[in-house]
Protein backbone atom coordinates (compact mmCIF):
# COMPACT_ATOMS: atom_id res chain seq x y z
CA UNK A 1 0.00 0.00 0.00
CA UNK A 2 1.37 3.42 -0.78
CA UNK A 3 2.16 5.80 1.87
CA UNK A 4 -0.86 8.34 -0.08
CA UNK A 5 -3.10 5.49 0.93
CA UNK A 6 -2.71 4.66 4.67
CA UNK A 7 -4.76 4.80 6.86
CA UNK A 8 -5.47 7.11 9.69
CA UNK A 9 -7.41 6.14 12.83
CA UNK A 10 -7.64 10.19 14.84
CA UNK A 11 -7.57 9.34 18.18
CA UNK A 12 -9.43 11.48 20.47
CA UNK A 13 -9.09 11.47 24.31
CA UNK A 14 -9.18 13.41 27.38
CA UNK A 15 -12.42 14.75 26.72
CA UNK A 16 -15.62 14.70 27.96
CA UNK A 17 -18.97 13.25 27.06
CA UNK A 18 -21.86 15.43 27.73
CA UNK A 19 -25.19 13.40 27.00
CA UNK A 20 -27.66 17.00 25.40
CA UNK A 21 -26.49 17.02 23.12
CA UNK A 22 -24.20 13.88 22.61
CA UNK A 23 -20.84 15.05 22.32
CA UNK A 24 -16.94 14.73 22.82
CA UNK A 25 -16.05 18.36 24.44
CA UNK A 26 -12.54 19.14 24.53
CA UNK A 27 -10.28 16.37 23.57
CA UNK A 28 -6.76 15.91 22.92
CA UNK A 29 -6.00 14.58 19.15
CA UNK A 30 -3.21 12.34 17.96
CA UNK A 31 -3.11 10.46 14.78
CA UNK A 32 -1.91 6.97 13.92
CA UNK A 33 -1.09 6.11 10.75
CA UNK A 34 -0.14 2.59 9.44
CA UNK A 35 0.19 1.39 6.04
CA UNK A 36 -1.92 -2.37 7.32
CA UNK A 37 -3.70 -2.42 10.91
CA UNK A 38 -4.78 -5.89 10.07
CA UNK A 39 -1.16 -7.49 11.39
CA UNK A 40 -2.42 -6.25 14.75
CA UNK A 41 -5.00 -7.88 16.77
CA UNK A 42 -7.34 -6.49 19.55
CA UNK A 43 -5.18 -6.52 22.31
CA UNK A 44 -1.91 -4.72 20.37
CA UNK A 45 -4.55 -2.19 19.18
CA UNK A 46 -5.01 -0.80 22.54
CA UNK A 47 -1.78 -1.15 24.07
CA UNK A 48 -0.61 1.18 21.23
CA UNK A 49 -4.14 3.14 22.11
CA UNK A 50 -2.63 3.62 25.71
CA UNK A 51 1.21 4.61 24.29
CA UNK A 52 -0.48 7.53 22.32
CA UNK A 53 -2.50 8.28 25.09
CA UNK A 54 -0.82 7.59 27.55
CA UNK A 55 -3.78 6.34 29.77
CA UNK A 56 -5.82 2.80 30.25
CA UNK A 57 -7.89 3.00 27.70
CA UNK A 58 -11.05 0.26 28.37
CA UNK A 59 -13.95 2.08 26.91
CA UNK A 60 -13.08 2.43 23.15
CA UNK A 61 -15.79 3.54 20.40
CA UNK A 62 -15.90 5.14 16.75
CA UNK A 63 -18.49 7.04 14.95
CA UNK A 64 -19.61 5.39 11.43
CA UNK A 65 -18.98 8.10 8.88
CA UNK A 66 -22.10 10.50 7.96
CA UNK A 67 -23.49 10.09 11.10
CA UNK A 68 -24.30 12.20 14.02
CA UNK A 69 -22.25 11.06 16.90
CA UNK A 70 -25.42 10.02 18.42
CA UNK A 71 -26.73 7.97 15.80
CA UNK A 72 -23.27 6.23 14.60
CA UNK A 73 -21.73 5.45 18.02
CA UNK A 74 -19.87 1.88 17.84
CA UNK A 75 -18.11 0.30 20.47
CA UNK A 76 -14.52 -1.41 19.92
CA UNK A 77 -14.22 -4.08 23.36
CA UNK A 78 -13.47 -7.22 21.56
CA UNK A 79 -11.80 -8.96 18.74
CA UNK A 80 -15.13 -9.21 16.80
CA UNK A 81 -15.70 -5.42 17.06
CA UNK A 82 -12.16 -5.09 16.29
CA UNK A 83 -12.61 -7.02 12.81
CA UNK A 84 -15.53 -4.66 12.29
CA UNK A 85 -13.64 -1.91 13.07
CA UNK A 86 -11.14 -2.98 10.44
CA UNK A 87 -13.59 -3.05 7.38
CA UNK A 88 -15.05 -0.18 7.60
CA UNK A 89 -11.44 1.69 7.82
CA UNK A 90 -10.59 0.01 4.98
CA UNK A 91 -13.40 0.81 3.40
CA UNK A 92 -12.99 4.72 4.27
CA UNK A 93 -9.33 4.60 5.08
CA UNK A 94 -9.92 7.30 8.23
CA UNK A 95 -11.97 6.70 11.13
CA UNK A 96 -12.28 8.80 14.33
CA UNK A 97 -11.82 6.72 17.94
CA UNK A 98 -13.21 8.37 20.92
CA UNK A 99 -11.42 6.94 24.74
CA UNK A 100 -13.68 7.42 27.57
CA UNK A 101 -11.76 7.77 30.54
CA UNK A 102 -14.17 8.57 32.68
CA UNK A 103 -16.42 5.10 32.11
CA UNK A 104 -19.42 7.25 31.79
CA UNK A 105 -22.50 4.94 30.06
CA UNK A 106 -22.71 6.77 27.23
CA UNK A 107 -25.21 4.23 25.42
CA UNK A 108 -27.86 4.98 28.18
CA UNK A 109 -27.18 8.25 27.41
CA UNK A 110 -27.88 8.04 23.85
CA UNK A 111 -30.72 6.50 24.61
CA UNK A 112 -32.49 9.27 26.40
CA UNK A 113 -31.02 11.37 23.32
CA UNK A 114 -32.47 9.73 20.37
CA UNK A 115 -36.17 11.32 19.95
CA UNK A 116 -39.11 8.24 20.16
CA UNK A 117 -40.28 8.07 16.24
CA UNK A 118 -44.36 8.45 16.40
CA UNK A 119 -46.22 5.79 15.21
CA UNK A 120 -48.37 7.08 12.60
CA UNK A 121 -49.68 4.31 10.89
CA UNK A 122 -53.36 5.36 11.85
CA UNK A 123 -52.87 8.77 10.36
CA UNK A 124 -54.39 9.95 7.44
CA UNK A 125 -52.72 12.37 5.57
CA UNK A 126 -56.13 13.82 3.76
CA UNK A 127 -57.62 14.68 7.56
CA UNK A 128 -57.65 18.07 7.82
CA UNK A 129 -58.08 19.60 11.53
CA UNK A 130 -61.62 20.85 12.61
CA UNK A 131 -59.95 24.86 13.20
CA UNK A 132 -58.36 24.22 9.69
CA UNK A 133 -61.57 23.98 7.93
CA UNK A 134 -64.00 26.40 9.81
CA UNK A 135 -62.96 30.75 9.46
CA UNK A 136 -62.83 32.08 12.62
CA UNK A 137 -63.49 36.05 12.56
CA UNK A 138 -62.41 38.69 14.93
CA UNK A 139 -65.15 40.85 16.25
CA UNK A 140 -64.23 44.27 17.70
CA UNK A 141 -65.64 44.98 21.39
CA UNK A 142 -68.13 47.59 21.35
CA UNK A 143 -67.23 48.49 24.56
CA UNK A 144 -64.13 51.01 25.67
CA UNK A 145 -62.15 50.57 28.06
CA UNK A 146 -61.59 53.73 30.03
CA UNK A 147 -58.64 54.15 33.12
CA UNK A 148 -60.72 56.73 34.80
CA UNK A 149 -63.69 53.75 34.95
CA UNK A 150 -61.08 51.17 36.04
CA UNK A 151 -60.11 53.67 38.82
CA UNK A 152 -62.96 54.64 40.26
CA UNK A 153 -64.02 50.80 40.68
CA UNK A 154 -61.24 50.34 42.81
Amino acid sequence: MAKDDALVVEVQYNGHFFRRPFTYFDPDKNEIRYADFRDKGYSEFIAHLELVTRRMCKDVYYCLDGQTLCQGFATLQNDCDYHEFLEYLDDKKKVIVYVNHMHEPLFDWIKTEEPEVEDDTNSNEDEVDVIDKEGWEHKMDDEEFSMKRARASI
